[in-house]
């Protein structure tokens, strides 16, 4: 059932393009891909497959109409096991448009008809070792079906510079070349407690570090 349950979550993962189609306008890249976007694209899909305990276990692909409606430059959709813990988390991470990136959220991908959502979003904060802090969106949902089982996403935005949990990013990101989102998603046995047992936070503190030596910001284009 932990499986299915993550299975579902990269489904859903896969299908948030649907809700994009709306927007227009200058948060798109009407003109094409600019350098520093080009090299943001080539090197996101270098982030390691693995890293401390961390290892990828799948990828998977967005569809073409997908990939279309988001406008992403770069993408991937991995599947991380830790080989300590036995921990599985579904990362999403996405490199597009600032207009069509920003629009997504879980509270709108994930249907009701398959998780029912526990409580509002809640602010979560992870600290480095150099005291800079990365925020994120936190949520739980609980499967409808007999078990109960429970997932617990993760999401934010950047620019190029620290993750962020933005309430209106489509503002915020305005006028930027490009914008990163990072969507997590971990199965978690029904009636889990959330603040003991939190594998996206595990993996985001060992994630983030690695991650940021590929992640561009536009002012190092400069």
């Amino acid at each position: 059932m932990k499986h299915y349950i993550l299975l579902l979550s990269v489904v859903f993962a896969l299908a948030l393009t649907i809700f994009s189609g709306v927007l227009q306008g200058t948060m798109r890249n009407r003109w094409g891909a600019s350098q520093v976007t080009l090299r943001a694209a080539a090197l996101l899909p270098e982030i390691p497959e693995q890293f401390g305990d961390w290892q990828m276990r799948s990828s998977d692909k967005l569809g073409e109409t997908a990939e279309k409606m988001l406008e992403c430059e770069s993408y991937f959709v991995r599947t991380y096991q830790n080989k300590a813990t036995g921990d599985l988390v579904s990362a999403t991470l996405l490199l597009g448009p600032p207009g069509p990136i920003a629009v997504h959220t879980p509270e709108i991908c994930f249907p009701s008809r398959n998780f029912t959502v526990l409580g509002k979003r809640q602010a979560a904060v992870i600290r480095n070792e150099e005291g800079g802090e990365d925020h994120f969106w936190t949520l739980a949902y609980k499967a409808n079906n007999l078990q109960g089982d429970m997932l617990r996403v993760y999401y934010a935005w950047t620019a190029g510079a620290r993750w962020s949990a933005e309430g209106d990013p489509r503002f915020k990101y305005a006028g930027q070349p490009y914008l990163y989102k990072i969507q997590l998603s971990a199965p978690l046995p029904a009636g889990a407690d959330l603040e003991a047992d939190d594998p996206c936070r595990r993996f985001l503190e060992d994630f983030l570090p690695v991650a940021r030596n590929y992640i561009v910001e536009p002012a190092e284009e400069d």
